[in-house]
C-alpha cells in the first residue's frame, strides 16, 4: 500500500502545482495529456531518487507501452 500512497502523493502534488499556476497566472494551462506526461516525468525522478515502491508497482512501465 505504501507504493499506492506514494503515487497518490505524486499525482496530487502535480495537480496542486498545476492549479497554483493557473490561479496565480504564472503559466499557461496544460492539457490533460501534458499534465500526465509531467506526472510520468516526476515519477521517473522519484524512482531515480530511490522511491522503490513506485517502480515495484510497474505502473510506469505500463504507461510507457
Amino acid at each position: 500500500m505504501a507504493g499506492l500512497d506514494s503515487i497518490f502523493m505524486l499525482i496530487s502534488w502535480r495537480i496542486w502545482k498545476e492549479r497554483n499556476g493557473r490561479v496565480f497566472g504564472r503559466q499557461q494551462p496544460l492539457a490533460a495529456a501534458q499534465l500526465s506526461e509531467h506526472i510520468l516525468e516526476d515519477s521517473r525522478l522519484w524512482i531515480q531518487a530511490g522511491v522503490k515502491l513506485i517502480a515495484a508497482l510497474g505502473w510506469l512501465d505500463a504507461a510507457q507501452s
